[in-house]
């Protein structure tokens, strides 16, 4: 069916004109997190407040106090997710990824590679988006918990403390 009547289309523009700012104004309150570079936890909620208001917007059944409510309580999951991270590392180790090499001391990792389904053709093009043309000039090549990848390059005398986390 293409054209359902006006009833319809006037009740989407509303709920339209409601639910953006709305969700808007939810993602300026609780911080930057939802649109950074994100963990399989930061993705669900994203994908849901999406889904939520595709609902709120398009379906009659739910009414935009409902789907304000879901909006609101996965912002709030959301921030006393990331807070309990921050403060407890137990809690953090349980809900995030963590960093591996994928490359250190001349060598491919090939367990971590596998592990991640890494190719090492996708290796050598980050290394060259780096600037760099050989592997002599790099350290190790880490893959984050966000899914990035970190490139260091070798530097002698240099410490390596930022490595300490890494598996």
């Amino acid at each position: 069916m293409l054209f359902d009547g006006w009833k319809s289309v006037l009740r989407i523009a509303i709920m339209s004109l409601l639910a953006y700012p709305f969700l808007i104004v939810l993602l300026r309150n609780f911080g930057k997190r939802s649109l950074t570079n994100i963990n399989i936890f930061d993705f669900i909620i994203t994908v849901t407040y999406g889904a939520t208001l595709g609902s709120v917007i398009t379906s009659d059944k739910v009414s935009f106090a409902d789907g304000a409510m879901v909006l609101f309580m996965l912002s709030l999951m959301q921030y006393i997710v990331s807070k309990l991270s921050v403060n407890s590392k137990n809690f953090a180790q349980l809900i995030k990824a963590h960093p591996c090499f994928i490359y250190r001391n001349g060598e491919f990792i090939e367990e971590n590679m596998q592990k991640y389904r890494i190719r090492k053709n996708d290796v050598r093009g980050k290394v060259r988006q780096q600037g760099l043309s050989s592997f002599e000039q790099v350290e190790a090549i880490v893959l984050e918990g966000d899914g990035s990848v970190s490139i260091i390059r070798k530097e002698e005398g240099l410490s390596q403390d930022a490595l300490e986390n890494v598996r």
